[in-house]
């Protein structure tokens, strides 16, 4: 039954990803508002959401999730990402406060994780898997942006 529904759930997810329409246009490089940025406030917000997919899917990859850890993982990691955002919008002037914050969150993310993901291999790979993702965002942007190395 609950396979059932991940597979209704990435159905909807498919059918509204393509039935989004086409963006506008962009100006070239140096000229309009965007100057060739990838994606923030100023930017097309259809690339946020198709970065937040591809995300999805390259986290499911990585962990090897199944459909019943994947819809176990997914709260949790949600969850993670508000307390984070919080500590973030709600930081102090004191930098070791904020470290702290964050570390005690990381902790709770990663006691969190141990009942759905089992091992502290997988743990651990769950908690190194948002870096390697954001690395490999970054990559992708100078890539695209002609300062490949």
């Amino acid at each position: 039954m609950k396979n059932i529904i991940a597979l209704f759930v990435l159905l909807a997810l498919a059918i509204t990803t393509n039935a989004q329409q086409p963006a506008p246009p962009r100006p070239p490089m140096g000229q309009g508002p965007r100057d060739g940025r990838f994606m923030g406030r100023g930017g097309r917000g259809g690339n946020k959401e198709k970065i937040e997919m591809f995300k999805i899917q390259f986290i499911t990859e990585k962990l090897a999730l199944t459909t019943s850890e994947a819809e176990q993982f997914w709260p949790v990691y949600e969850s993670h990402k508000k307390a984070t955002q919080e500590i973030i919008a709600n930081k102090s002037t004191d930098e070791i406060q904020l470290q702290e914050a964050m570390l005690n969150a990381r902790k709770k993310f990663k006691n969190d994780l141990k009942p759905v993901l089992k091992t502290d291999e997988r743990v651990n790979e769950a908690l190194k898997v948002d870096r390697e993702f954001l690395k490999k965002v970054r990559f992708e942007m100078m890539r695209r942006k002609g300062f490949q190395s």
